[in-house]
C-alpha cells in the first residue's frame, strides 16, 4: 500500500475510488465506507484510496488533539489490512483549515486524486467551518460525473456505531462490548519499558507498556487478553493486563501503568521491543492488598479466571 502525505497533481491517471474520512479506530461503520470504495475500485479498474489526515483536525483548530482510539501508525495498518491500494494522509494545518469545501473537493479529490467515485459517511463534513456536506458532495459530483455514495449509519442495539461511543465504553472498562462495535478486539501498542520489577519479585513478571500519548486507555483494573511482540515472533499469547497505579506499592510511583503478564512465557529482557495488547474482558477492579501474599493469591486466581474466559472463546 502506497502512502502519500502531500498534494501531487493527478497521482492516479486512471482514476480513483475514494473512502473519505478521519477513520479513528477503523470501526464497523468505517469498514463499510472503505469496503464500498475498494469494491467499486475492483469493479471499475480504479485505484482504491483512503483520504484522511495524519493528525486530528482539532489539533489545529483547538490546539489540542482529542483522545483517539488508534495511533496514526496503527490506523494505517488497519487500513492496509482492508486491501486498500493507497492512502493520502495530509497534515491538517492552518492552510488546510482555511481551505473552503469547494477547494478541498476540487484541488484534492479531483485534481490530486482524480476521483471517479467517493464513499463517505452520512454525517461527514469538511472544508472551512465544516461547510462541506454530503448534499454538496452529491451536487458537485453530479456536475463532474463523479459517483457519490453516502453510507448510512451502522446500528448496533439501535444506536449508531461511532468513535465517540466506542471511546466512552473503553473508558468505562467495557472492552468486551466494544468488540461488537469495532469488529475486532480493542488494542493498544507501544514500546516495552523498564518498571520496578515488582512482578518478577512476585513470580508474575510483566511487560510494561510505554503508554502512547493521546490514546484511549481502558478503566483501571485487571483484564484478560492477548499480547503480540513481533520482534521475537510472539503472536496472540494469552495474558493478564493490569491498568492502574499499583496501590499496594503506591509509595513508589503513582503514575498510571499498563502492564501485561504473558501466560506460559519464559521471560527474558524485552525492553524496547514493541508490544500490542488486545483486550478481551475485564476481570475486576484495581485493589490495594494488605500484603504481598494476598496480592500473589489474587493474581493466581486472576490467571485461572482469565484462562477459563479465553478457553470459552477458542472452544
Amino acid at each position: 500500500m502506497q502512502i502519500y502525505n502531500q498534494i501531487i497533481p493527478s497521482i492516479f491517471p486512471n482514476g480513483s475510488s475514494i473512502a473519505l474520512g478521519m477513520f479513528d479506530g477503523v470501526h464497523l461503520g468505517h469498514l463499510q465506507i472503505i469496503n464500498n470504495a475498494t469494491q467499486h475500485a475492483k469493479q471499475n479498474n480504479l485505484t482504491s484510496v483512503v483520504a484522511t489526515f495524519s493528525n486530528h483536525p482539532h489539533t489545529e483548530i483547538t490546539g489540542q488533539s482529542p483522545v483517539l482510539l488508534t495511533t496514526f501508525e496503527d490506523k494505517i495498518k488497519l487500513i492496509e489490512n482492508l486491501n486498500v491500494d493507497a492512502v493520502l494522509a495530509l497534515e491538517f494545518n492552518s492552510k488546510l483549515r482555511r481551505m473552503s469545501a469547494q477547494d478541498y473537493f476540487t484541488k484534492i479529490l479531483v485534481d490530486c486524486l482524480n476521483a471517479k467515485f467517493i464513499s463517505v459517511g452520512y454525517d461527514h463534513k469538511f472544508g472551512f467551518n465544516q461547510e462541506g456536506t454530503t448534499d454538496k458532495l452529491k451536487e458537485w459530483g453530479r456536475k463532474l460525473g463523479i459517483s457519490i455514495e453516502i453510507t448510512p449509519p451502522v446500528n448496533i442495539h439501535d444506536e449508531p456505531v461511532s468513535s465517540t461511543r466506542i471511546r466512552k465504553n473503553i473508558i468505562a472498562g467495557q472492552v468486551k462490548s466494544v468488540k461488537k462495535l469495532l469488529g475486532r478486539l480493542y488494542f493498544i501498542s507501544g514500546n516495552i519499558t523498564q518498571g520496578f520489577k515488582r512482578g518478577t519479585e512476585l513470580g508474575f513478571p510483566t511487560a510494561n507498556l510505554m503508554i502512547p500519548s493521546g490514546i484511549t486507555i481502558p478503566a483501571t483494573g485487571v483484564y484478560v487478553g492477548y499480547a503480540t511482540i513481533l520482534d521475537i515472533n510472539l503472536k496472540n499469547q494469552p495474558c493478564l493486563i493490569n491498568i492502574g497505579h499499583c496501590p499496594t506499592f503506591k509509595e513508589e510511583n503513582s503514575e498510571m501503568k499498563v502492564e501485561a503478564h504473558i501466560l506460559n512465557f519464559p521471560y527474558k529482557e524485552l525492553y524496547n521491543n514493541k508490544i500490542t495488547i488486545e483486550f478481551v474482558d475485564r476481570l475486576r477492579n484495581e485493589e490495594k492488598f494488605n500484603s504481598k501474599e494476598e496480592l500473589i493469591n489474587q493474581i493466581k486466581k486472576d490467571c485461572l479466571t482469565g484462562k477459563e474466559i479465553l478457553e470459552t472463546i477458542t472452544a
